[in-house]
C-alpha cells in the first residue's frame, strides 16, 4: 500500500472511534434520556391525531394498490421499459429516416460516395492540368533563355 492510503485508513480509523466515543457518551446523558422520551410522547400524541391516523391509512392503501399495480404490469409485460424505448425509436426512424436526413442535412452512403467520385474527377483533373501547366511552363522557359541569349547577343 502507498504510504497516502495508509495514512488516510488511519485517520478514518481514529474519526470513527471519536464518532463512537461521542455517541456512547451521549446516549448515557440524562439530557439526551430527556430528549428521547419527550420524542416518543410526541411521536405517541401525533400518531394519535385523527387526521394523521387517516392519512396514515390512505398512504398504506394507496401503496397496496401502487405494488398491486406494477405487479400486474410486470406479469403483463415481459419486455423491459428500455426494449419499448429503442423500439419505438426504431420505429420512428424507418418511418421518418428521409425527413430526418432532410431535416438534420445527414450526409448517407449514397451521398458520400456522390461526393468522393467528383473527388476523384477533380483530382484528375488537376493532375492533367498540372500535367500540361507543367509542360507549358518549361516551353515558356524555353523561349524566355532563347530570348535572354538572342539579348546578349545584340548586346555584344
Amino acid at each position: 500500500m502507498e504510504p497516502a492510503t495508509t495514512l488516510a485508513i488511519i485517520i478514518l480509523v481514529v474519526a470513527i472511534l471519536i464518532l463512537l466515543y461521542y455517541y456512547l457518551q451521549s446516549v448515557n446523558s440524562p439530557i439526551y434520556e430527556s430528549i428521547h422520551s419527550q420524542a416518543a410522547g410526541l411521536s405517541s400524541r401525533v400518531s394519535q391525531e385523527e387526521y394523521i391516523s387517516s392519512l396514515s391509512d390512505r398512504v398504506t392503501d394507496f401503496s397496496g394498490k401502487f405494488k398491486d399495480r406494477v405487479q400486474d404490469e410486470d406479469e403483463d409485460d415481459h419486455i423491459s421499459k428500455t426494449d419499448v424505448i429503442s423500439n419505438k425509436i426504431s420505429q420512428f426512424i424507418n418511418e421518418q429516416s428521409e425527413q430526418v436526413i432532410a431535416d438534420w442535412d445527414l450526409v448517407t452512403h449514397k451521398d458520400f460516395d456522390s461526393v468522393l467520385e467528383r473527388f476523384d474527377a477533380l483530382k484528375d483533373d488537376f493532375d492533367s492540368f498540372v500535367e500540361v501547366n507543367d509542360s507549358r511552363v518549361s516551353d515558356l522557359e524555353a523561349r524566355v533563355d532563347r530570348i535572354e541569349e538572342d539579348l546578349r547577343d545584340l548586346r555584344k
